[in-house]
């Protein structure tokens, strides 16, 4: 059976950072008409990466959220991820390796244009490559144990891409 656009109307996209799942979320959302929400949007207060919101106030704007019609989710929060996967028609699991992440981070920088503080975002970036080299050793909801999980128990379509151009595949398959 041929997968349709349709199928991917209320998807959740989970993966280390550096995977691609905001750019996969955004060619999805174009061909799906939906909106994409970003975990880290809800996550984290604004202005930075570096005062997390209270995880209840994050947890119940998502759970809000995934009550629509249609969205596309994506985050490495897997607790915010199992929240909303009860509503979710499919599950994406971007297991890429460390070397296409930690290329794609290089690529992309610091996103210092989404920080207030300059400085502040250079911090961070050095400690997010930090903590996303250990995706594979972490024992909490963002770890590539947890998400595996996630995706194991899925009961809806669910895909694993390993790479880059088995995103890239998926998403020619859907035009």
């Amino acid at each position: 059976m041929r997968a349709t656009v349709d199928s991917f109307k209320r998807t959740v996209i989970i993966g280390n950072s550096g995977s691609g799942k905001s750019h996969l979320a955004q060619e999805l959302a174009e061909l799906t008409e939906c909106d994409v929400v970003h975990f880290d949007e809800h996550f984290w207060e604004p202005g930075g990466f570096n005062k997390k919101r209270p995880p209840d106030i994050a947890q119940k704007e998502i759970h809000i959220i995934s009550q629509a019609g249609s969205w596309i989710m994506e985050g490495v929060f897997g607790d915010l991820a199992e929240s909303v996967l009860p509503n979710a028609t499919a599950l994406i699991f971007l297991d890429k390796s460390w070397c296409e992440c930690e290329t794609a981070l290089f690529g992309r920088g610091s996103e210092s244009s989404k920080q207030l503080d300059q400085i502040t975002a250079k911090k961070n970036f050095n400690e997010l490559l930090i903590w996303a080299k250990a995706y594979w050793e972490r024992e909490n909801s963002c770890s590539q144990k947890h998400h595996q999980k996630l995706f194991s128990e899925f009961k809806g379509t669910k895909l694993k891409f390993m790479s880059r151009a088995d995103s890239e595949n998926f998403l020619e398959s859907l035009t």
